[in-house]
């Protein structure tokens, strides 16, 4: 066990010297590089089974999507409540409506401050780790559902909900960088799937137990769905103060010993020590490939860097930028709109189910079509079905009222398990080591900032007392799926399978973001892989 001195001198040099020193040249690197071919060749169940401990340390990181879904979902479903529009909203000639003003700021400064929270995390977990640093963010959340719990006044809640925010942005992008570090090359990708299944799945369960307190229209009612905010913040504590600290961070600040263990602790039997051989040369050479550049928010938009943090913003993004605001509004809107607030949820939770559902059976489709396919294809549908919502603007009022519900929440489906359960797996393989808990922060902002722009936005498009489009709402995110998809085309690669050395070289040789798999990628030995 490496003494308390071994770690303060490994502090105290730089992070080169102590991989140097750490780095057995010859068979034991070569042998966790074979380590990692050979799971390669291993199907994602037998890689499951084999590494259980490393699935379920990397599991973790799901809390985070449990805190970040209850949020979103009870931020957005309690302002529909019908307790809490007698509360805080005002009466108009048609019942009880929410200012637009205040629609937009309570939806939208959460996820400003969620923005704020992912790019802060860069720095802190660079210099602290991921651990506590991600209990600090579980507690923060805590402190803002209380600030909420007791708000009396609209801008009470308001300064709540952003405290929250901050937590859930910064917990998310350390979970993401968490799950990418700590679980085997082949099991990255159905765990970063798996985070977007618990963040849907836990929205559905989230939206149903805001529809048990639906009919009650006592104070209480919307303060007890606020209360169970700290349920979720408290488990997401617990399970991060846990865990254990990132074995490539420890790497990284040289604990070498440190790191051992964790490794041992990680992987028990299955040649813990070799993969820390392996995981340090890969680092070293990054490290000397990157010796005039440090690990800073600027040089992850410097050289080939900038295209892979534009990516990685831009896969986060898609979901918002195609209208995720306004589908996730829709409860507000068809409340409005006229059907019964009931109605409205259970058709929203049945949207939810179906999303899981979709993701779930992912495995088989995506045997036939590539996870960079998945999101150019559920763009097109996005595009087709933004077009239907906003022509049944002038259908008959109530079939058409619960033919834009039903849309509404098949699309949220599409756009979880398409555009999210497709794209964000893909995001979280592009980035360098060196620059991953900060281009991963870059996602998580760029998709909590887009979340606040079209929050806070989308009211003003909808609602009777601003712009009164209605369901025409839907041809603005027509509109804006176009330029996605045009996008998608140009900007997102095929990472299946792919190690991060090769996604460095593809990235470093020019080569286009749809070939990546057709491209002859050089292999960490020098030699040549085939793409499959």
């Amino acid at each position: 066990m490496a003494s308390p001195d071994v770690d303060k001198q490994a502090v105290s040099q730089p992070e080169s010297s102590h991989l140097e020193m750490a780095t057995k040249p010859g068979l034991e690197g070569h042998a966790g590089e074979a380590i990692v071919r050979e799971e390669l060749a291993l199907s994602i169940s037998e890689n499951a089974k084999k590494h259980w401990r490393a699935l379920l340390i990397s599991s973790v990181g799901f809390t985070a999507g449990i805190a970040f879904a209850y949020d979103t979902t009870a931020n957005g479903a309690s302002i529909s409540m019908p307790s809490f529009l007698l509360y805080f909203g005002d009466i108009g000639p048609t019942g009880p409506y929410l200012p637009s003003i205040w629609t937009s700021l309570w939806t939208a400064m959460s996820s400003l401050t969620q923005a704020l929270g992912a790019i802060l995390v860069g720095f802190i977990a660079d210099r602290y780790g991921r651990k506590w640093p991600s209990c600090a963010a579980a507690i923060l959340t805590l402190i803002g559902a209380a600030v909420q719990y007791i708000a009396v006044q609209r801008a009470t809640l308001m300064g709540g909900k952003m405290i929250t925010g901050l937590g859930i942005g910064a917990v998310m992008a350390t979970a993401t960088t968490y799950i990418s570090e700590v679980a085997p090359l082949k099991l990255r990708a159905p765990l970063q799937t798996g985070l977007v299944v618990f963040v849907i799945f836990s929205q559905g369960l989230a939206l149903a137990m805001v529809r048990l307190f639906v009919p009650d229209i006592r104070e209480q009612a919307f303060r007890t769905v606020i209360a169970i905010q700290w349920g979720v913040g408290g488990l997401a504590l617990l399970a991060w103060a846990a865990a254990p600290e990132s074995p490539l961070w420890l790497v990284r600040k040289g604990k070498i010993e440190a790191a051992r263990k964790v490794m041992r602790k990680i992987y028990g039997p299955n040649q813990p020590d070799e993969r820390l051989e392996y995981e340090i040369r890969a680092i070293q050479a990054e490290q000397e490939f990157e010796a005039n550049n440090k690990a800073t928010y600027v040089a992850c938009f410097q050289g080939t860097n900038r295209k892979r943090s534009l990516t990685v913003a831009f896969l986060y993004s898609t979901a918002n930028i195609g209208g995720a605001s306004f589908l996730a509004q829709n409860i507000y809107f068809l409340i409005t709109a006229g059907l019964e607030a009931v109605h409205c949820f259970d058709v929203g939770i049945g949207g939810f189910g179906l999303a899981v559902l979709i993701i779930l059976t992912s495995g088989v489709y995506l045997r036939y079509v590539n996870r960079r396919n998945v999101v150019l294809i559920g763009l097109v549908l996005n595009l087709l079905v933004m077009v239907i919502i906003g022509a049944l603007y002038w259908a008959d009022k109530k079939g058409g009222l619960w033919a834009i519900a039903v849309l509404m929440n098949i699309l949220i489906s599409l756009q979880s398990s398409l555009l999210q359960g497709a794209g964000w797996p893909i995001a979280a393989e592009i980035p360098s080591y060196s620059l991953r808990a900060k281009t991963l922060s870059i996602g998580i902002c760029a998709q909590t900032f887009t979340t606040w722009v079209f929050n806070f936005i989308t009211p003003y498009m909808y609602n009777v007392d601003s712009g009164n489009l209605g369901a025409r709402t839907g041809w603005i995110y027509a509109g804006t799926s176009v330029f996605l998809f045009i996008g998608g085309w140009l900007w997102i690669p095929n990472t299946t399978g792919m190690t991060t050395e090769e996604i460095d070289h593809a990235y470093e040789s020019g080569v286009a973001p749809r070939n990546f798999r057709k491209q002859a990628l050089v292999a960490p030995d020098g030699g040549k892989r085939d793409s499959v």
